[in-house]
C-alpha cells in the first residue's frame, strides 16, 4: 500500500477548469492519461498517455486494456459524464473499484434520478417526462406554474429554463428540446417538465466509500441569465452553517442510497425550499466550475487525491485543515462578441485574489445566454475573505481589472 498507485485517467478536459485537478492528484498517483490529443501541457504530470477517441466505447475499452496489459493498474478515473458510462464500463471489465455502468446511467438520465429518488420518498420537485408540447402543455398546468423545463440527457444548466406563464411555455419548449452535444443520448421522452423549488441553490461534493456518503464542502450557487439558470459564480465557505444541518446529510445519503452510487464522487445540487431540502439532480462526477478547488482553498481537502484514491481502492483522507471562504465568478460579454484580446490588469487585482484567467482566444466569438453557455464566458476570477459578503467588493474589483477587448 506505500507503493503509488496507478491510475488510468479517462479526458483532461479543458486546463483552465480541471488542470488543477491532474496536478494535485499527481502528487501522490502515477497518472496514464487517455484523451483525444498527445500529451501536451499534461506531460510533468503523467506516466504515460494514449491519443485515443474516448467517445467510442470500444475504442476506449481497447486502449485501456492496452496499458493494463503487463502493468498493475489499479484505478481508473473520470469526471466529464458523457465518458462516465464507458469508463465504467472499463472499470468492470479490468475489475478495478467503481459503480457499474447502469448506476452511471441513473445519475446520467434525470427522469430515472427522479423515478429511484421518488421511490425512496427523497425530497424532490414533481416531475414529467414528455415528447411533445401539448404533453408539456397538459403537464404544466398539472403542476401549476411556475414550472422548469429540463433536457433529460444534458448538464451544467444548459436549456434548463423557467416558465412564469402559459403563454411562454411554447418558445421554452422549443428552446429546451433543442438544446443537444455530441454523444448524449437522445429520449423521445427527452423533455422535464418539473415544479419549481423556491429558494437559494447550493451544491454538496461528496466521497462514497463502501456505500457511506461523506459530504466534502458545501457551494452556494449564484445563477444569472433569467428565465435560464446558467451558473455565474460559487462560494465555499468552510465554516458554512448549513454544511452541518442533519436533514441536508440525511437527504444527501438517502439520495445515493436510492441511486444505488456507493463507491466514488458526487455533485449533488439542492435548493433549499420553504418545506425543506429539495435534491435537483445528482451527478456522477467531481463539481466543476472549480467547485473543487474552492472546497480546496476554503478547507484543505482535496478532492481530486480522493477522488483518486477511491477510484484505486484506497482509503481517501477526508478531514478538513483549515476553515476560510472562497468564491469564484465567470464573466460573459453583454451581447454577441468576437473576442480581439482579453487583459488583465495584475496590479489592479485585490489582495485577496486567487486567479484571474482568460477563457476565450482571439478570434473566438461569444454570446450570453441562451445563445452561448458555459463556452460563452471570457474570464474567471477567484478570491479568498474572512466572510461571504467580503468577497462580493474582491470580485467587482477583480472583474474591474479584466478587460474584453472586441475583434
Amino acid at each position: 500500500m506505500g507503493e503509488r498507485p496507478l491510475m488510468i485517467l479517462v479526458g483532461i478536459g479543458y486546463e483552465p477548469h480541471r488542470g488543477y485537478l491532474l496536478r494535485s492528484i499527481a502528487a501522490t498517483t502515477d497518472v496514464w492519461l487517455l484523451d483525444h490529443e498527445p500529451v501536451s501541457w499534461e506531460a510533468p504530470y503523467v506516466v504515460g498517455g494514449t491519443a485515443v477517441d474516448i467517445r467510442d466505447g470500444a475504442e476506449l475499452m481497447a486502449a485501456a486494456t492496452r496499458v493494463a496489459d503487463g502493468r498493475t493498474v489499479d484505478g481508473i478515473l473520470c469526471w466529464d459524464e458523457l465518458k462516465m458510462a464507458n469508463t465504467a464500463a472499463v472499470a468492470q471489465y479490468l475489475g478495478l473499484p467503481g459503480v457499474a455502468p447502469d448506476v452511471i446511467d441513473r445519475c446520467r438520465d434525470k427522469h430515472r434520478t427522479r423515478a429511484a429518488l421518488a421511490a425512496a420518498g427523497v425530497p424532490q420537485p414533481r416531475s414529467v417526462a414528455v415528447s411533445s408540447l401539448a404533453d408539456a402543455t397538459a403537464a404544466a398546468a398539472d403542476i401549476g406554474y411556475p414550472v422548469v423545463l429540463k433536457p433529460r440527457a444534458l448538464g451544467a444548466s444548459m436549456g434548463v429554463t423557467k416558465v412564469d406563464r402559459a403563454e411562454d411555455l411554447p418558445a421554452a419548449y422549443e428552446h429546451t428540446r433543442a438544446q443537444h452535444v455530441d454523444q448524449a443520448r437522445y429520449y423521445e421522452l427527452g423533455v422535464l417538465v418539473e415544479e419549481y423549488a423556491s429558494g437559494p441553490e447550493f451544491s454538496v461534493d461528496s466521497a462514497v466509500v463502501d456505500g457511506a456518503t461523506t459530504p466534502l464542502f458545501l457551494a452556494r450557487k449564484t445563477s444569472g441569465f433569467a428565465p435560464y439558470f446558467e451558473e455565474t459564480g460559487h462560494l465555499v465557505d468552510g465554516a458554512d452553517p448549513l454544511f452541518t444541518d442533519p436533514e441536508l446529510r440525511a437527504v444527501l445519503s438517502a439520495a445515493h442510497d436510492a441511486l444505488g452510487f456507493d463507491s466514488g464522487m458526487t455533485h449533488t445540487e439542492l435548493r433549499l425550499t420553504p418545506r425543506g431540502w429539495s435534491v435537483i439532480e445528482v451527478n456522477c462526477r467531481l463539481g466543476g466550475d472549480l467547485v473543487p478547488y474552492l472546497g480546496l482553498e476554503s478547507t484543505g481537502i482535496d478532492a481530486g487525491r480522493i477522488a483518486a484514491a477511491i477510484a484505486c481502492g484506497r482509503p481517501p483522507t477526508l478531514t478538513p485543515t483549515h476553515n476560510t471562504v472562497t468564491a469564484i465568478r465567470f464573466l460573459y460579454p453583454p451581447a454577441p462578441t468576437t473576442v480581439g484580446e482579453i487583459r488583465i490588469n495584475p496590479t489592479a487585482l485585490p489582495r485577496g485574489a486567487l486567479l484571474a484567467r482568460p477563457l476565450a482566444d482571439p478570434g473566438t466569438t461569444l454570446a450570453p445566454p441562451p445563445e452561448g453557455h458555459v463556452w460563452g464566458r471570457y474570464a474567471m476570477v477567484a478570491v479568498t475573505a474572512p466572510t461571504p459578503a467580503a468577497c462580493t467588493p474582491l470580485l467587482d474589483a477583480a472583474e474591474a481589472a479584466i478587460s474584453l477587448v472586441p475583434a
